[in-house]
């Protein structure tokens, strides 16, 4: 075994957050991307339950960690970002979560998870929201585990499009793309 791959098993084996019978057979890349995939989820898990207090166990209690809600200015520093969980959960009953297209990379210390969320939100009022995001999760490897410093979600909506259109169709004033003889590159 080489040097960088004694590097690389003693940084698994300091993360830990996997049970060791899910650890078997994984290399150290696929154990960390699991790992990632589970903080992540615990983070959607706390957000569903309303739990500040699982909330704070996934965020890295950081001044510089960041945060974009959906139509918000962006928050900084864990103590604000607990605030904004806590007026958040304040104003919800019950949530749940999709998550789709979930892509997770690690490099080293730094992890980021890119996906869409399609939420359904059901607010003390009886209200019902339901909301698409894409989210960008950046996860930190600190003292012995991952933990979230950046979360930024943006709303979209989905266009609805008949079988037969053509998305290109839709807008008049895009101009034609390729054609310049530079392999589409304009």
């Amino acid at each position: 075994m080489s040097k960088q791959d004694d590097a690389a098993l003693a940084f698994v084996s300091v993360a830990g957050e996997l049970p060791e019978h899910e650890q078997e057979g994984l290399g150290p890349l696929t154990r960390e991307l699991r790992r990632v995939e589970a903080v992540n989820q615990a983070f959607y898990d706390a957000y569903r339950d309303r739990d500040i207090e699982a909330m704070s166990q996934v965020w890295l209690p950081s001044p510089y960690a960041r945060c974009v809600h959906p139509s918000w200015e962006l928050v900084v520093g864990w103590n604000d970002i607990r605030e904004s969980w806590t007026e958040l959960f304040r104003s919800i009953e019950h949530a749940e979560f999709q998550l789709e297209d979930v892509h997770i990379e690690v490099a080293g210390r730094i992890a980021w998870v890119n996906l869409l969320a399609y939420v359904t939100l059901h607010t003390e009022d009886g209200e019902v929201i339901t909301a698409s995001s894409i989210a960008t999760n950046i996860f930190e490897h600190t003292e012995g585990q991952w933990r979230l410093s950046h979360h930024h979600s943006s709303s979209f909506i989905e266009d609805e499009l008949d079988d037969d259109e053509d998305p290109m169709d839709l807008d008049p004033e895009r101009p034609p793309q390729g054609g310049s003889g530079m392999g589409g590159i304009n």
